[in-house]
């Protein structure tokens, strides 16, 4: 996690220091961004724990079904 967090920061300084290439572009404070990647990782964690509807399933299962019965043609 520390390697990621500090590959961002010398990221951020490096685009700072060029930024007078161009047209300046505001960029997000590290802080900031770790903050939202936490904030969606909890949320969608949340979504990968919910039950696979069975309806989906079933459908799976019918895609399944059809690519074995096509291999052997």
């Amino acid at each position: 996690m520390e390697q990621k967090r500090s590959a961002r920061e010398a990221a951020a300084t490096e685009r700072a220091s060029r930024s007078g290439e161009g047209e300046a572009k505001p960029s997000m404070h590290v802080q900031i961004q770790d903050h939202i990647g936490r904030q969606l990782r909890a949320v969608y964690d949340d979504v990968l724990n919910q039950p696979v509807p069975d309806r989906l399933l079933e459908l799976l299962e019918e895609l399944d079904r059809g690519k074995k019965d096509g291999e052997g043609s």
